[in-house]
Parts: structure tokens; sequence; C-alpha cells
């Protein structure tokens, strides 16, 4: 599991939450030794059609266990 301070059930529950309440889809959740990074997409409305943008986050350790808290 590395260096995540939550394991991984917990972990996945919060990133699920955190991703629906950002509003991503198609989502690439990566770890890496100081925590996350999520990148998905976003869907907006420019008036007469739908954009597409990219959001990539990177989430700390701490981060990690305050989205954990939050349930």
């Amino acid at each position: 599991m590395g260096n995540l301070p939550v394991k991984y059930p917990e972990l996945f529950a919060a990133l699920g939450r955190y991703i629906a309440k950002q509003g991503l889809a198609s989502v690439c959740v990566m770890e890496f030794e100081n925590g996350v990074i999520v990148t998905g997409s976003i869907l907006y409305e420019t008036g007469e059609s739908m954009n597409r943008r990219i959001e990539t986050k990177i989430l700390s350790h701490d981060d990690l266990k305050r989205l954990v808290k939050e349930r």
C-alpha cells in the first residue's frame, strides 16, 4: 500500500465522494509517494454548446486524511 495514511477501501470511498462532488467523469487516479493524482473531465455549457475541460488535482496525505474524515 505504499505510504498512504489510510486503507484502500476508505481511500476509494472518499475519492468517490470527492470525484462526484467535483463533477468529474472519465477519471484516472494515480498513486504516488506523496499522495494521489486525480484527473478527470468536466462538461460545461458555453451558451450554445457543451465543452469539456480536463481537471487535475494533486491530493497530499493530509488532503486524503481530511477527505476520509468528511464522510
